[in-house]
């Protein structure tokens, strides 16, 4: 991810998320500072809870009122943490599309889709969309009737249905970029299989720039470019050859575990975000570990185009 920067990429800079909860507080991201460069699929994976998804809410301008925020991430001339929710409202839909989870609890059920329709064309600047543009751009995600469908309400249509709606609606703007969220979170092998298939012409046809936020890795090989690995808030590898050269001790034990790779488990628990830890948070689990791993704090190393926060390539 280095180079020279594109006013249409997502700069990160020393991004931290606090959420306080009761007597608890909660580090969500810590000191997260990246780029995502404009014309790639970039997938963001980690376990659950590791602070992805609250990244990709981060990039949106959608975090909740009670996050206490520091830092910048900045797109084309705005900072979006410094700027009131009502001056970014207006790229969603023109310049970013998002595909939520949950197609079921994503759309309005007492709002037909074509209505739908209407209120992201609202947002995108005030654009309007004809039967014909909705019912080709249904049609390119496999929904044929696209008349019919336009007329129906959420509860009338399949998951899968939905779903495929939901990438339709989310370029239907044709914006520069896509963010999906878990997209086949909660999905069988068949609905899974249905939404890499929607996400691939999504990339191919519709749309030059992605962020993927999941857990599915078989998802993240087929459709990304390069692979941002998150560990207990923190970024730990940013990795164009992921998958046949992980650097991390934590990517490498979780491509073990993978069945192709036999099922190798690791062993430890991810540290809650309420612990602080002096040292690396992956050291408790890590068969590399040293004193110095418990002791010291690791930065973000380069080797050649990738980068690792691990004391072994320091």
């Amino acid at each position: 991810m280095q180079g020279a920067l594109d006013s249409a990429d997502f700069r990160v800079e020393r991004l931290n998320v606090i959420f306080r909860v009761h007597s608890e507080t909660l580090r969500v991201i810590n000191d997260v500072t990246i780029v995502f460069p404009y014309g790639k699929t970039v997938g963001i994976i980690g376990e659950s809870g590791c602070g992805k998804s609250v990244l990709g809410q981060a990039l949106l301008g959608l975090l909740p009122n009670y996050a206490e925020v520091k830092g910048h991430i900045f797109y084309k001339d705005m900072d979006i943490l410094c700027v009131p929710f009502s001056k970014v409202q207006p790229y969603l839909g023109s310049e970013w599309g998002v595909i939520p989870q949950s197609p079921t609890e994503a759309l309005n059920p007492i709002r037909n889709i074509r209505k739908q329709f209407n209120d992201i064309g609202k947002n995108a600047g005030d654009r309007f969309f004809s039967k014909q543009e909705l019912c080709d751009i249904l049609e390119l995600f496999g929904l044929q009737d696209g008349e019919r469908i336009l007329k129906t309400y959420p509860h009338e249509l399949s998951g899968g249905m939905l779903q495929r709606v939901l990438c339709a609606m989310a370029v239907c703007g044709n914006p520069r970029w896509v963010l999906a969220d878990e997209p086949t979170k909660g999905l069988d092998m068949e609905s899974s299989a249905c939404v890499r298939e929607n996400l691939q012409k999504l990339r191919n046809v519709k749309t030059k720039s992605m962020i993927v936020i999941t857990h599915d890795l078989t998802l993240a090989k087929s459709l990304c470019d390069e692979i941002v690995v998150m560990y207990a808030g923190e970024i730990i590898e940013v990795n164009d050859k992921l998958w046949s050269e992980p650097l991390h001790p934590y990517t490498q034990a979780v491509l073990k575990a993978l069945p192709e790779n036999g099922f190798q488990a690791m062993h430890g628990r991810s540290p809650g975000t309420n612990i602080l830890t002096t040292g690396c948070k992956f050291a408790s689990r890590c068969v590399c570990a040293q004193e110095k791993c418990q002791q010291e704090h690791p930065d973000l190393y380069n080797i050649d185009v990738s980068r690792v926060r691990c004391f072994l390539y320091a």
